[in-house]
């Protein structure tokens, strides 16, 4: 009699299977909402670590597009440090809660006292890049085009960084290179729009006092902003 092999019900194994899984399934989600409503051109993609830790530093230009393109263009899989504060407080939270940490997308608060989720993204954070992975953040915090009105106000200029991103590269206990990603939009017909994705050569940080973080933050806003400057 021949018994039919069943499918563990838990395991490293069968967990790996379902992150591949759901990395390929968030990639092509990204992929079919960035082809139905944009035009996209990327450039430097060389440029991204093949292996290893890295964080992707990038322009918070739109509050949906921005994340979509560099998942959609960068062959690893991408977790994305998300805020949680617009969510308020409700079944949207509990909902996002489930689903970020289905994907290991680290939350964050971006105002307000809120130091239990601070706490928990970055430990998160560190746990990612310490096992090689690559991790997206926008340090500005808050996107130009948004649903709600923010603190930004619509203004287009790139924001001071927060620099949380850099504490996480000097803490983790590995070299995790800083790779400049600049996003540039242009609108085209029927409210789609053409989106260019630029990524720059890559910045080593150590740990290092607060002028020698201060020089580091402004070499990374500079690579962005000219990263993020429309062509023509």
């Amino acid at each position: 009699m021949v018994t039919a092999r069943r499918w563990p019900s838990s395991g490293p194994s069968r967990d790996r299977l379902e992150r591949r899984i759901g990395a390929w399934s968030r990639r092509q989600l990204a992929r079919a909402l960035v082809e139905r409503n944009g035009d996209l051109h990327v450039a430097g993609l060389e440029k991204v670590p093949h292996t290893g830790p890295a964080i992707l530093v990038a322009r918070h230009y739109h509050h949906l597009y921005d994340a979509a393109a560099i998942l959609t263009t960068v062959p690893r899989e991408v977790h994305v440090l998300i805020a949680a504060d617009w969510l308020g407080d409700g079944w949207r939270l509990a909902l996002m809660r489930r689903l970020a940490a289905a994907a290991r997308w680290p939350m964050v608060w971006r105002r307000g006292v809120s130091w239990r989720v601070n706490r928990e993204g970055y430990t998160a954070s560190l746990e990612l890049l310490e096992e090689g992975r690559v991790l997206l953040v926008f340090p500005e915090g808050y996107p130009v085009i948004d649903p709600r009105p923010s603190r930004r106000s619509k203004i287009d200029a790139i924001l001071p960084f927060d620099p949380g991103f850099l504490v996480l590269a000097e803490r983790a206990r590995c070299e995790v290179p800083l790779v400049p990603v600049g996003l540039a939009y242009a609108r085209r017909d029927a409210g789609t729009w053409s989106i260019w994705v630029r990524f720059g050569a890559p910045h080593r940080h150590a740990r290092a006092g607060r002028v020698e973080r201060r020089a580091a933050m402004a070499r990374l806003e500079s690579a962005v902003r000219d990263l993020s400057t429309p062509p023509g």
